[in-house]
């Protein structure tokens, strides 16, 4: 169980707050520890003083981006200290349920769910089976009536035939039959029944289609959308759940206070990348997360055309590659001279990583986590304006120092990140790391980017400085933690 769980179980309990985790308590296991939602129920009533227990907890609101939210339902996410887990809150104030892209029934049975209450795991108040129980078979089968979700139903259903199990255990369905007709008296009896034991068998699909529908007009009064309304959600939000999936995230929800670009600093093999992937599967599992690396970006549609030749002119004129520039200015009191092709390389790379940059702060804007391996910093650094020494001599071309003054404007226009991880370890450490990794570098060139690295500065944003000579995990949850600060 997670300790953010525990506690905030005992502080509900200690406080008389009126909730219970109203659905898949069947699975509350996999839920306490961070497998799976809370669905907490919560009266509203009791509203504000659940939001101040969960606040003061480290609870923070969430939102979904991509569609406008349910009503009477929000996400609440807290970061548990030891395990660096993330515990997702489900709070409903009022019982909105059915197919699980619209939700498109409020059912007004609140206090049949509060007021038949039993202890659950991590002492939280769950529902008796019974009440549970009329919740489950409505949910189910509101599900069969709509096309995207039994494409949904089909990776769900060996957990729907278990929690049935579960659920029909202790003479539930009994307690379920003297509960409906008070708190949903509009579900006859016969269908309900039907119900249970279409999903107990189960009955062949057309008949639990078939259920479905009867139970969606049973229920009609409580809908929130009407049948042409319902269909154009439904596809809205299948297409972006469809979206969410294929860019790797599982929820697409993003912090109440936006999305953010963070971006990972620090020597060769400092450990950039592996911690940028390790926070981006972190995230990823609630998150619309994106990966992009400024070291190296995609080029553009003006820039695709030279991009394309580099590597040929890498082999015809090896001395202008830019690794070979870096040593010899790293190496010499008086650097050579800047060659056209360098210069013209170094705008085209200017270009193409202001490309890359604003379109991930406008992504960020719009509620995405944009995780950056590499970030430009002040001029003369690794990954920053590389032609501003043209701009201080008077023995280059006007031409030159146009590109000169272009490159310049072309980072400037670059925004600062919301927050910078800067890593660092020692010489030693990062010559072994590189030794280990499947594509080494030179040692000279790890020596150089080790003494450039000292020279990153960012104005106007968070850097924090991690070490990570210490322990892969221990500098994850570290890094975990400062990312959370920021979020």
């Amino acid at each position: 169980m997670l300790r953010v769980v525990g506690e905030l179980a005992k502080e509900l309990n200690e406080a008389g707050i009126r909730y219970c985790h109203w659905k898949s308590n069947w699975a509350l296991g996999e839920s306490v520890r961070g497998d799976g939602d809370l669905d907490l129920l919560v009266h509203r009533e009791d509203a504000p003083r659940f939001r101040a227990i969960a606040e003061r907890l480290g609870f923070r609101p969430v939102v979904d981006a991509a569609n406008p939210p349910f009503p009477a339902v929000e996400h609440l996410h807290a970061v548990d200290p030891e395990s660096t887990v993330i515990a997702h809150v489900h709070a409903y104030y009022r019982v909105v349920t059915g197919q699980s892209l619209v939700k498109n029934y409020r059912l007004p049975i609140e206090p049949m769910l509060l007021e038949n209450v039993r202890e659950g795991e991590a002492s939280l108040r769950v529902p008796l089976k019974g009440a549970e129980l009329i919740v489950f078979t409505v949910r189910m089968l509101l599900k069969h009536s709509s096309p995207f979700e039994l494409v949904l139903l089909r990776r769900q259903w060996k957990r729907i035939r278990k929690e049935t199990a579960w659920l029909l255990d202790d003479s539930a369905l009994e307690t379920a039959c003297e509960l409906l007709p008070k708190w949903l008296p509009q579900l006859d009896m016969a269908t309900f029944e039907n119900s249970v034991r279409a999903l107990e068998r189960p009955a062949f699909l057309a008949r639990r289609i078939a259920l479905g529908y009867r139970i969606r007009r049973r229920l009609r009064a409580f809908a929130r959308h009407g049948a042409i309304g319902i269909q154009i959600v439904e596809v809205r939000k299948f297409l972006n759940l469809l979206s969410h999936r294929l860019r790797g995230s599982k929820k697409g929800l993003t912090p109440n206070a936006g999305g953010a670009v963070i971006a990972f600093v620090g020597s060769e093999a400092s450990g950039k990348s592996t911690l940028a992937n390790e926070i981006g599967s972190w995230l990823g599992k609630h998150y619309t997360v994106e990966r992009i690396h400024a070291g190296k970006p995609r080029g553009t549609l003006l820039t695709l055309p030279p991009n394309l030749l580099v590597p040929l002119m890498r082999r015809l004129l090896p001395s202008s590659r830019s690794t070979v520039v870096e040593a010899q200015i790293a190496g010499s009191e008086n650097p050579p001279a800047v060659s056209p092709l360098f210069a013209l390389r170094s705008v085209s790379l200017a270009w193409d990583r202001r490309a890359l940059l604003l379109r991930a702060h406008a992504n960020a804007a719009n509620g995405r986590i944009v995780l950056c391996d590499r970030y430009p910093s002040r001029p003369g650094a690794i990954d920053g304006p590389q032609l501003a020494r043209v701009l201080d001599s008077s023995d280059y071309s006007s031409w030159l120092r146009w590109l000169a003054r272009l490159e310049a404007r072309l980072y400037a226009d670059i925004p600062t990140p919301d927050l910078v991880i800067y890593l660092s370890a020692p010489l030693d450490t990062t010559l072994a790391r590189n030794l280990a990794r499947d594509k080494t570098e030179p040692d000279k060139y790890v020596r150089r980017r080790h003494a450039r690295a000292a020279d990153f500065t960012f104005d106007h944003t968070t850097v924090r400085r991690i070490s990570t000579e210490r322990s892969l995990a221990e500098t994850v949850r570290e890094v975990k933690l400062v990312v959370w600060q920021t979020l």
